[in-house]
Order: C-alpha cells, then structure tokens, then sequence
C-alpha cells in the first residue's frame, strides 16, 4: 500500500488514540512505503464451479464454489464452523517483518449470525502447504489464528490453536482504535495488518466499506507470539458455534509484504495428474481433471511425440465424463520407445494445462522393481472431532495439526519409495478412508463431490510418480465408500440380515451413479479388461491380463464377485464365490498366456485370514478374503496351477504367506504390502507355538484360519503393541483404531522381478527408513525362484 494511501485510511481514526496504539501505527506507518498490495490470486468470471481456481484449495470441496467473479461458501450448517479455503500459493514465512492482507468480503445469508475473513499461521512450521490446506473447523496445535469480522461489522482475533477447546475459539483482548461505524450489508474490505513489535507481532485489523473506503472499525492486537503467524493463510467462512448461521462470499484477496513466501509453482488444476499403462501395443491413460464447468473444459486432447524429437502428435480426443476424468485409449502405441506426452484444452490449443513422459516398456533387459502401495488415510484422526484422547497409555495425543495426525502429502513414504526407482507402481486398494480427513458424507445428494475431495488427496501425493511411470489401480470398500463389501455381482439384496440394509448384505451401498464414478476414475487407464462387460447396474470391471517388464500380470477383483457373509451356517463349511465364475475362466486361460514369462497376480487382499485376537485364537473375519473357504481354494488352486505369486494389501498387517490348497504349504506365495497410512489394526501372533517356523521367528510357521483355510506364514509386521496389551485397555470397544505411527508397522511393498537369477526377490519397507541406509522389516528381503 502506498504512504498516501495509507494515511487517508489509518490516520484520521487514530485521533485521540492511546500511545500504546500510536505506537502501533508509527511501527506500520514505516513499513508502508516497502509494500505495495497486489492480487493473491485472479477470480474466474462467467463460471460457476466447485474448483475455486488454481491457487485454492477449498475445506471441503462440496462447500465452496466460484460463481461470476466471487468465492462463495455454501455451508453454515450447524456444526460447520470454519469453512475454509486455503490460498496455496501464500504463506506467512517466520521472518520479524511486515504483512498486509485485504480482502473485499460480504454475507450471502439474512439474519443469520458468523464470521469471516482470514486464518493465519496455519500448520505452523511444521507442515508443508498441502498439509497445511487441510486446516479447518476444530482448533489444535498449530492451527494458528483467526482475524475475522462478523455479522455486526465487529472485529476479533480468534485463537485457532487451542487443542483443549477446539470450538470456543476465544477472544484475543483488543483494543479499539475507532468506536463502530454505521454498518451496511454492502461489499466490505477487511484489512489485516501485521506489525513486528520486538520478539511478537501486534495485528491491526481495519473494516471499510469496498465502494467508498469508509471506515467502519478499527482494532488491535498486540504481543501476538511469533509462533502463531508462520504457515498457511486461509479464507474462513463460519457460523456462530454448534448453530446454522452465516454464510460468506469472498473477492479481491491482496497482500504484500516481506513476512509474506509467495511460490507461484503451488498450484493445483486445472489437471490434478494423469495415470497411464502400457500393454504392448496399447496406451491407456487417463487425465483427472478438478470440478471444472464444462463451459470451461468439456473435453481434452492428448498430444504426443518420440522423446527428443519436436513435433507433438494428436493421439486422440475425448469427452470429460462423471467424475471430471478423459480416458484415452491408443491402438498400435509403439512401446518399444520413450514418449513425451501433454494434455491440452481444445478450446485453447496452445496453453499445455498437464504433461509427462511414457518410458519403454523394458521388457526382461533389466531388473523390473514394482511398488506396492495400499491403505492409504490422509490424516490419522478426523479433523471434525473435539479434543483428541489416546486410547491407550502407550499412544500419544497427537497434535490435531502435527504430522503426527496430518500424514498427507506422505513425504516420507513417496520420498523413500521413490529411492528404488521403480519401473511400476501398484496400487491395490484403499486409496483414501470415508472418514478421513473429515467426516463419513454417505449417501448425500453432494457425495459425490465428497469423494473426489478424497480422491484428490490421493492423487496429489502421488501425481509427480504417477507423472511418468505406469500403475495399476484396484479400488477397494474404501473406495466405493463402504467399511466391507461383498459385491455379489453388483446385485442388490433380496433378503436382509436384520430387515434394514446393511453392507453385510451384499452388494454396493451407494448410488449406482457414484460406484460408478469410483471405478471410472480408479480403473479406466488400466489395461482393457478380459471380458469388459459389466456387472449388475452396469459397473465396470477391470480384471484382465497385462504383459509388461518381460512380466506377465493378471489384474483380479476380489471384491466385485464376492457372496456376502452367511453367518447361519459353520463358516468353515460356507459355499460361495470369492472371484466368481468370469473370473476362474479367465484364470484357467491365462495359465497358458505368455509362456515362459514369470506370472504376477495382483488382487485388493490376501487368500486367506491369517488373524490372531490373543492365545493363538484365530479371529473370525468374514471381510478377509478367507471367506468362502470354497471359492477361496479355487482361486488359490488357478494361480498355483498358473505358476504365479500374488502382490496384494488391505489388511494393514504386511505378511508373506504360502496359502495352502491340501497342506499348509501346496500352494501359491503371496505377498500383502503394508497400510501406507490406516488407523485400524490387525495382528498375527504365533506366540512362538505353530510349527514350521522360519528362522526361529515365533510368529511364523503353519496356520489354520476360521474357515479352515491352511498357509504357512514366513513374515509378519505387527503392530508394536501386542493385541493383548491393546485389548485390555479399551474395553468392550469394537474397534481396533490406533492412531500413533510409533505403535503402527506401515510403509510399502516392493517386489523385484529378478530376470538374470530367475527369482522374485520381495521386500518390505517402513515410511520413514532410508532404504539408502537402513532396514526393512523382521523377514524381509526374502526370495522365490520362477516356477
């Protein structure tokens, strides 16, 4: 702002002010001349859409929109307080110098009382921007403050940091520069200034009417801790605590100041990323955009060209279908050469919105080393809940906006997978929880919208990987938004178990229209399916067969085929399917495709329920994939007459396991990855009695489940805490939450097809270890020859 400027808004108010304010306006007044105001971000005109644009992340997607040239929030719900929109590209750095925001805001409710304006200092020093973006509704460690207006034209700054009282969102004592102003509902420009005073900061928070600069209220706030202005700024939108209240709309964010980091590359869309796979001759890649108009974006093309040469190439255009995906599919794609490709508008041919690079397949001249991910939630406790509580005394109370609880981006676990440079990325089910990072929104006219919020998280951790190396997603219960799901062909029950619809009795909760959209978004740049048609209610599949890495893989479904539960009859004598009967012709062919290559099976979980609740008592879980013990044996039966091993996940228990067909050992070798990231646990504890353990590991050796399905287990990560010990504390508690990763065993799985030596060489990794440095897992590495 300029020195003239600032004088005609601050000077006439500070007559008769006390020194102490003075003071306050002499320390503002000599950094106005260094900061000149300029717009954070530019607003779309002429559209409505739930993408707030490129430089804003909106808490939650469903609640914000753009609408001609406003950003409109459109939640003020009872227990919907701070609704917030995270400015990506602006955060407050922990230098002792000067900010300056403006906003120009207004109420877009009658009679309605809240607040708004902005929340500073967001994931404090701890976090990086995206983590920070999730910052809303409940106060806690780092959350930082709030300088706000409300309904009346009253100005406040808010604690945002108090972990004990997350809603209360107490007062900082102000004081008044300007007695209150007559107030209007007209457009207002809420000002915040941030002063350096010594070891602290003072706020100067000013209120004018848009149109005329008329001030309305002044305030000030001084000896603010540093601590509590470094991180995110945030736009917040709020009601009035646990009461429907006021909405708010927002235009015209500006800022300057050398307090202020702006980092013009944190941006976010149009195209959040692209997936792709590569089988032989056919290029499947899918581009996922952010809840575009389609007056915007309607459909996309994709350009590509041989890496190092300079003509771009139109592979092929196509529509944005339900869930604001384009799917391209590319016959005769010469896979024996690196490609460049780039996604662009073709409304605006010129403008690259997204690009990245198709690496040649690498057939057998190298060791191929695949990822395996799975399970995989964005924050470990929900951001809606109150005072967070251990469950145990041997877990900590996490810090609501800590990494401890705020896990995405997943530094770690990207950075350190990333270290072994893997050729293929697996990702095999449970991309994101329904509860996470905010709370389950199950069958809403807006879920849709709530899942792809979900999904993004997803997808922005991983979209530089994504970027240019293949992957094969399988979606998972989580990701259809179910706890369980035995998908019995997409058929919807007859019968109920208790007369009220439950997942128990089979088949997709949701609307068709949103599983729909999951696996649209999940599955369409996966290989094309062996038999692509679909289920009951017209629900894709995707199992099918893929040749890559000199490697063949069969993609399997375990879920979509699967009988729902029968708990009348003794579980171990249960008939029904596990894969279905599509599934087992397919099986049957593929044993005899691609001969002489070594054969991968990759599936959401493991064969079999290897599961221990204490004392070796096997745990009844009709969710494994144990169940039914009949369609379970003759799945394990095709793969171990294809010569294949298996790659899967969801247990959040990682174990290498031989599933048993007549014996404890007669059958194929799975491996199930651990959870990414996932809060409910499982154990497998042999208590060092089972026989045929290896290498004197107590939690090793054969394994009879509840469904009478024999393996030998060779590797098990637990958990650090013994379910013993966990059990006795949480009482008759059905759940088996844990929140604190020092207690959890999660990482990722990764497999090596070791061509020279004719061997599968497993290996299993924690988030946080330098594989550089240091050491996987008790029972990994471990190795198996081609059969």
């Amino acid at each position: 702002m300029k020195r003239r400027n600032f004088l005609k808004m601050g000077t006439a108010s500070l007559v008769g002010a006390s020194a102490l304010s003075s003071t306050i306006f002499t320390r503002a007044l000599a950094n106005a001349d260094k900061a000149e105001l300029t717009p954070a971000f530019n607003i779309r005109n002429n559209v409505t859409s739930h993408w707030l644009g490129e430089a804003l992340w909106g808490n939650r997607l469903q609640d914000w929109r753009v609408h001609d040239g406003r950003i409109e929030c459109l939640q003020g719900g009872k227990y919907f307080e701070v609704r917030t929109a995270s400015i990506l590209t602006h955060q407050l750095s922990d230098k002792a110098a000067y900010a300056h925001l403006r906003v120009k805001l207004g109420t877009l409710t009658t009679n309605k009382t809240g607040f708004a304006g902005f929340l500073l200092g967001a994931g404090g020093a701890e976090l990086d921007y995206r983590g920070a973006s999730l910052t809303q509704r409940a106060a806690g460690e780092n959350g930082g403050i709030m300088a706000v207006v409300n309904e009346k034209g009253e100005l406040s700054v808010r604690d945002f940091s108090n972990a004990d009282k997350p809603f209360s969102y107490q007062h900082f004592n102000a004081k008044n520069l300007t007695k209150l102003g007559q107030f209007s509902k007209k457009a207002l420009a809420l000002d915040v200034e941030i002063v350096p005073n010594g070891k602290h900061f003072d706020l100067v928070l000013t209120l004018t009417e848009a149109a005329s600069g008329r001030e309305i209220n002044k305030i000030a706030v001084t000896q603010v801790k540093k601590e509590l202005l470094v991180g995110n700024i945030l736009l917040v939108s709020s009601p009035d605590t646990k009461k429907v209240g006021a909405r708010w709309w927002f235009s015209d964010v500006a800022m300057s100041g050398s307090k202020i980091k702006h980092d013009k590359q944190q941006t976010l869309g149009p195209v959040v990323g692209c997936m792709h796979s590569v089988n032989k001759d056919n290029l499947r890649l899918s581009t996922q955009l952010m809840p575009v108009a389609a007056t915007e974006i309607s459909e996309l093309t994709l350009q590509v060209k041989q890496t190092g040469q300079s003509t771009w190439v139109t592979a092929q255009t196509s529509p944005v279908e339900d869930g604001f995906v384009t799917i391209f599919d590319i016959a005769k794609w010469q896979y024996q050469v690196d490609h460049d490709y780039r996604i662009v508008n073709p409304k605006a041919p010129k403008q690259t919105l997204y690009q990245g690079t198709v690496s040649k397949d690498p057939g057998n001249s190298k060791t191929l080393k695949i990822a395996l991910h799975s399970c995989l939630t964005a924050t470990a406790k929900n951001l809606d809940d109150g005072a967070y509580k251990a469950r145990i005394k041997e877990e900590r109370v996490l810090g609501r906006y800590s990494k401890d609880n705020i896990q995405f981006p997943h530094t770690d676990l990207v950075q350190n997978c990333e270290k072994h440079q893997p050729d293929l990325y697996l990702f095999v089910g449970d991309q994101f929880y329904e509860g996470t990072p905010t709370r389950i929104w199950r069958g809403k006219p807006d879920s849709k919208l709530d899942l792809l919020y979900r999904w993004y998280l997803w997808y922005w951790t991983h979209r530089e990987q994504l970027k240019h190396r293949p992957a094969i997603l399988l979606a998972d219960d989580h990701d259809v938004l179910q706890g369980n799901l035995w998908g019995v062909g997409g058929r919807d029950p007859v019968i109920t178990e208790t007369g009220k619809r439950m997942e128990e009795d089979g088949g997709y909760m949701e609307t068709k229209s949103l599983v729909q959209m999951a696996y649209r978004i999940q599955h369409s740049h996966n290989p094309a399916p062996y038999d692509p048609t679909p289920i009951d209610h017209d629900i894709p599949v995707t199992y099918g067969a893929f040749v890559y890495g000199g490697t063949s893989f069969a993609v399997i479904e375990d879920r979509k085929f699967k009988s729902r539960r029968n708990i009348k009859v003794d579980p171990r004598y249960v008939q029904g399917e596990l894969l279905g009967q599509r599934q087992e012709i397919f099986l049957r062919e593929w044993k005899d495709m691609d001969k002489g290559l070594p054969k991968v099976v990759i599936t959401a979980s493991m064969y079999g329920s290897a599961q221990t609740r204490g004392d070796l008592i096997p745990l009844l879980d009709y969710d494994s994939n144990g169940y039914p013990h009949d369609g379970r044996t003759r799945a394990v039966k095709l793969i171990k007459d294809a010569k294949a091993v298996v790659l899967a996940g969801d247990q959040h228990i990682a174990m290498l396991a031989k599933q048993g067909i007549n014996d404890h050992t007669d059958g194929p070798l799975f491996f199930a990855g651990p959870a990414g990231a996932a809060f409910w646990q499982r154990w497998f504890e042999g208590e060092g009695q089972l026989a045929n353990q290896r290498n004197n590991d107590p939690n090793t050796g054969d394994f009879e489940d509840t469904f009478g399905n024999k393996m030998r287990v060779l590797a098990v990560a637990n958990p650090k805490v013994s379910y013993k010990i966990f059990k006795s504390q949480v009482g008759d508690s059905w759940s088996n939450f844990l929140s604190d990763r020092r207690l959890k065993s999660e990482g990722y799985g990764l497999v090596k097809v070791d061509h020279q030596a004719q061997q599968f060489h497993f290996e299993c990794w924690e988030f946080d270890v330098d594989p550089t440095t240091g050491k996987q897992f008790d029972g990994w590495p471990y190795s198996h020859n081609f059969e």
